[in-house]
């Protein structure tokens, strides 16, 4: 289109091809597509050629999360838990019972096979909402003006769903590391493997290389893994059993500095400990400190880690804006290549939106899926709609798995709030029979931890590590978003015998908090300054006396 047909669209939208064009089908994208087809809008979906692994001219319709992300990581998680079961079934009575070899070439034809009947049922799901599909890479090239491989379409709006790439990190012979996406597609399962990162995905992955009994190690710069983004007891607790029941080598407080690719084509990571930090918040997780547990932790023993066959980065994700041209029509951008929007997904530029990973907000499928509705009838009704993030819940699905809802402890001590915390560890019914296959072993142990007002009020977090826990928290997330108060759940009659029962009546809060301040805490700081006081004082009197 030339330049006197954009500029017209541009002054009158309603001369425009479309009412939207959507960047990037995945979770998101898709999402905004439909919806707003399926409300009359005319609207067409820009995404690459589909492939497993994506680059920087391959993807496909489904986005990170179908094709190499969530979908596939829980598929190869349920591969890993058969070992597991068939190994603790001996504790249960069953003989002779071996969990064999993992095929893992059969695994990767069966995912595959799996994945691209998804992205057909995505695909077709588009075209009957009455979505055009426009296959190759879309430009913006104005504020009503996308380029699809050369050809220029005009739309009253453009939505950008591109999502988020794996990042890597700026270190000698990181060309030797391998990225998540890349991780589901690998010829041969390693026996031994080394995760660069102690975020979910990093922990996901490292929890089902263990499952497989490789030998597993995680390097992280914070002091526990999943920190910040989970409860800091929660990571305390995840940490003890990722290295006691799990078997993984935590190496916490460490910085990779080298990868070295050796003779034998193994790779040696070498280490160095991250500078201490001080901190004047006693619950917010930190690089300062021991973390404890099978490796190293706190910097100590940072040295290398040889014999790896193959190196993960799991150090974070970046929005995949490069080249998309947003910079050029004013787009005002975030950090890590994000973009910046308001409260409804809207830019500086009205007539583009932008939703998902690729907004840097909270990264999760969920969460896109939501913004991605909310932008669809925005842009087809013509009324705002804005999606909200209160009690959004998430989890990990490692070894063991890790769920939560709302404040965390730090949180909430920041926020100044008063509350009281109820924390419980147990061990789910099962595991006392499962653990008599591997007595060598400690018992599974699972835990469950609340946040509420002061007198059992309202909820206001909720967090889980154990068995099952994603499922429950699921449930809970609800009582969280409706208000309901901790003196309710108690009054909930329970299924037994169930992890989930757990939750309800939790006994005896383990501390309490006013305006942010821990009581106990409070207390002593109380009694030291009056100590000191009376210690001033008497030396006043003696002084006194002398005279």
């Amino acid at each position: 289109m030339g330049t006197t047909a954009a500029a017209a669209a541009e002054a009158n939208g309603s001369s425009c091809e479309y009412d939207a064009v959507i960047i990037g089908g995945g979770s998101a994208g898709v999402r905004a597509a439909r919806t707003a087809a399926e409300h009359g809008a005319r609207v067409a979906l820009v995404e690459l050629p589909f492939a497993f692994v994506a680059s920087a001219d391959k993807g496909g319709v489904g986005g990170t999360c179908v094709l190499r992300g969530c979908v596939p990581k829980k598929l190869l998680l349920f591969a890993t838990e058969f070992k597991t079961e068939i190994e603790s079934s001996k504790g249960f009575g069953w003989t002779d019972a071996s969990p064999g070899q993992l095929d893992w070439s059969a695994f990767m034809s069966a995912k595959r096979e799996e994945l691209m009947r998804i992205n057909k049922g995505y695909r077709e799901g588009l075209v009957s909402a009455g979505v055009e599909l426009l296959e190759g890479r879309g430009v913006v090239k104005g504020q009503h003006e996308v380029e699809v491989d050369g050809r220029s379409i005009t739309t009253r709006n453009i939505v950008v769903a591109t999502g988020g790439q794996a990042s890597r990190i700026p270190i000698p012979g990181a060309e030797h590391a391998i990225i998540s996406d890349q991780v589901l597609e690998l010829e041969s399962m390693p026996k031994v493997v080394t995760l660069v990162g102690g975020g979910y995905i990093g922990m996901e992955f490292a929890g089902m290389f263990a499952r497989l009994g490789c030998e597993v190690h995680v390097i992280a710069r914070q002091e526990l893994p999943l920190a910040p983004r989970f409860d800091k007891e929660v990571c305390e607790f995840f940490n003890e059993q990722c290295t006691a029941s799990a078997g993984i080598h935590m190496h916490m407080g460490c910085n990779p500095t080298e990868i070295v690719r050796e003779a034998d084509g193994t790779l040696t990571v070498k280490l160095a400990p991250m500078e201490k930090k001080d901190s004047s918040d006693k619950r917010a997780p930190t690089a300062d400190k021991p973390s404890g547990g099978g490796g190293s932790g706190g910097g100590s023993g940072c040295s290398e880690i040889r014999g790896n066959q193959q190196v993960v980065l799991a150090v974070g994700r970046a929005g995949k804006t490069k080249g998309l041209g947003l910079e050029d029509v004013g787009v005002e951008m975030g950090p890590k290549g994000s973009v910046k929007v308001d409260e409804h997904s809207r830019t500086n530029v009205p007539s583009i939106w932008a939703v998902g990973d690729v907004t840097s907000r909270i990264a999760l499928t969920p969460v896109a899926i939501m913004e991605g509705q909310a932008v669809g009838l925005s842009i087809a009704t013509g009324e705002q709609v804005t999606p909200s993030y209160d009690a959004v819940p998430s989890a990990c699905f490692s070894w063991p798995y890790v769920a939560t809802v709302g404040l965390t402890e730090g949180e909430a001590a920041g926020k100044g709030l008063s509350f009281e915390v109820y924390s419980h560890s147990f061990s789910p019914l099962r595991a006392h029979l499962a653990a008599r296959a591997s007595p060598d072993k400690p018992l599974q142990r699972c835990l469950v931890k609340m946040l509420c007002e002061p007198g059992a009020g309202k909820l206001l977090g909720l967090h889980m590590v154990g068995e099952e826990a994603p499922e429950i928290i699921q449930g809970f997330a609800l009582a969280l978003k409706l208000g309901t108060t901790k003196q309710q759940l108690d009054s909930l009659v329970g299924i037994h015998p169930t992890s989930a029962e757990e939750v309800l009546g939790l006994k005896g809060p383990s501390r309490s908090y006013k305006d942010g301040k821990e009581q106990q805490q409070q207390q002593q700081q109380d009694g030291k300054q009056a100590q000191e006081a009376s210690k001033a004082e008497g030396s006043t009197v003696k002084a006194s006396h002398a005279g």
